[in-house]
């Protein structure tokens, strides 16, 4: 935006944090997330967002020995959802920017008997080879990013192809705004989203409601393919 005062042209440009800025601010948060996600309900919206998806076959026929990578993990919050609604033999990869956040998701998946292996690395960066995953997971991460499709190109080369992403956002919106002012991150609306998919062809995708939680009002959920 640029605004002409007189002599003077002044300008505003939006910035992001940068990946030390991140890591730094959700290191200190590491101690109290996981908590606070169980007190602001998300961690059983999550549970009930992944219920949602099993029933209404928005996606594959998952069971047993499947590889999935969580990016952004950070307590695992997202994961431990996902084996107790899906399965719990999933082979969990989560990746994230704080390592204290890693320390704090590799006990919790480790108290749930859950195999995993945690990753400290820049989800624009991803440290896995291409088609490694059955699918990918991933909540409140992609805001964070300034260009939010490179990241999204680099999850969907890790994907198999026909597998699945699910991905949650934070909606635009009042909460959405709070949120940003908070931590931040950009918020999207289901069109921009959409059109993002598109843009990086991603195949069949499908919008979740979350159950009736501050989840529904902050949050989006949806699902889509990568192309065989």
């Amino acid at each position: 935006m640029e605004w002409t005062i007189g002599w003077w042209q002044v300008s505003v440009q939006r910035v992001y944090p940068t990946n030390e800025q991140l890591s730094q601010t959700y290191s200190k948060a590491a101690f109290w997330w996981h908590q606070h996600l169980r007190l602001l309900g998300y961690r059983h919206a999550y549970r009930q967002l992944w219920r949602s998806l099993k029933t209404t076959n928005a996606l594959p026929d998952w069971e047993g020995n499947l590889a999935i990578c969580d990016c952004g993990i950070g307590t695992a919050a997202f994961s431990l959802a996902f084996a107790q609604a899906i399965t719990p033999q999933a082979r969990i990869a989560g990746v994230d920017l704080s390592a204290k956040m890693l320390n704090t998701a590799h006990q919790k998946l480790t108290q749930a008997n859950i195999h995993h292996q945690i990753f400290h690395s820049d989800v624009k960066r991803l440290p896995f080879a291409d088609r490694s995953f059955d699918g990918v997971i991933s909540a409140h991460m992609l805001e964070h990013l300034a260009d939010p499709e490179q990241g999204l190109r680099e999850i969907v080369r890790v994907l198999r192809p026909g597998a699945p992403l699910v991905l949650v956002v934070t909606q635009t919106g009042l909460l959405g705004w709070l949120i940003q002012c908070g931590w931040g991150n950009r918020c999207f609306s289901r069109e921009q989203l959409s059109a993002l998919m598109h843009e990086i062809g991603l195949i069949n995708l499908q919008f979740v409601t979350f159950p009736f939680s501050i989840a529904r009002f902050t949050s989006m959920a949806c699902v889509a393919y990568r192309r065989l």
